[in-house]
């Protein structure tokens, strides 16, 4: 009796070594991720283009007109006063009713109409930019300091600081011009106008020149 082994047995057990050996390993490539110290910041804008775009910004917020907002005690906006919008009523119906005794083409009667259109336009802009109106329909001012009110009495008030100084500034450039003169006090009942207008146009810069006299102690004259 003879036993037979097929060969084919042998080489299947095998193989799973050999594939198990030739299999590659696959390697792991570690990825560093790191910045370049040289590289040069993205460039900044400088402070005067800073202070300008500011500027600008802030000129624009000023100016806009904000909404009304009733936060106020006793005051509500004037485009939603009942009484606003009745006072309004009252005055163009008087002047219409004034209207009716002249002629259609007279004078009179083309004042009267200016004054009618003048009265639409500043009612409207009341509401428009947002004031507040009280119980007696008319329009109040907030002098409180609130950012939102700045239109109505800061913006206005230092307008007229800038332009009440700039008369002063010239009359006191104008006095101290002429006071060299033989005769100053004729000057002052005449005025030369050549050096009034130069003066004049010079006058708009009033602050930077009454600082400039301030620090090199021109400004006030010294007791004697």
């Amino acid at each position: 009796m003879s036993l037979t082994i097929p060969t084919n047995l042998s080489k299947s057990l095998l193989k799973p070594k050999l594939n198990s050996q030739l299999t590659p390993k696959v390697s792991r490539s570690l990825v560093v991720c790191s910045t370049d110290k040289t590289s040069s910041p993205p460039s900044s804008a400088s402070p005067l283009q800073a202070f300008s775009a500011a500027l600008a910004l802030s000129s624009i917020l000023l100016s806009a007109p904000q909404p009304a907002v009733a936060d106020i005690a006793g005051l509500t906006p004037c485009k939603e006063s009942k009484q606003f919008a009745k006072r309004e009523k009252q005055q163009i119906k008087k002047l219409e009713s004034s209207l009716k005794l002249y002629a259609p083409d007279s004078a009179p009667a083309l004042a009267i109409k200016a004054t009618i259109e003048k009265t639409k336009r500043r009612f409207d802009n009341y509401g428009k930019y947002g004031l507040l109106c009280g119980s007696d329909g008319l329009p109040h001012l907030i002098v409180s300091g609130d950012q939102r009110h700045w239109g109505e009495f800061i913006t206005p008030g230092l307008l007229f600081l800038y332009i009440a100084g700039w008369i002063g500034w010239v009359g006191r450039s104008y006095l101290i011009a002429i006071s060299d003169d033989k005769k100053p006090a004729m000057k002052e009942i005449i005025i030369d106008v050549p050096l009034a207008t130069g003066l004049i146009f010079r006058g708009f810069i009033w602050p930077v020149a009454a600082y400039r006299e301030l620090i090199n102690g021109d400004l006030v004259v010294k007791d004697v």
